[in-house]
């Protein structure tokens, strides 16, 4: 599941991963992705639907695991 932010993946959650961690991957190799978002209050409510999304999956829920783009 990722949280792709204008074309930029932001966060993923990878929950095949032993530890259920949520990855920030770097742009360029160099910028922190998240560090690059310049966000709306849209945004923000789109970014706590992802990480609740997460908390609720590694609880056990039963919740679809989809990408959330913004564009």
């Amino acid at each position: 599941m990722k949280y792709i932010f204008r074309g930029h993946t932001i966060f993923e959650y990878k929950p095949e991963k032993i530890t259920n961690q949520v990855i920030q991957p770097m742009i360029n190799d160099v910028i922190p992705a998240f560090n690059y978002c310049h966000m709306i209050p849209e945004d923000y409510k789109l970014l706590g639907e992802f990480f609740t999304t997460v908390y609720r999956h590694i609880e056990g829920e039963d919740v679809e695991l989809k990408d959330i783009e913004v564009n």
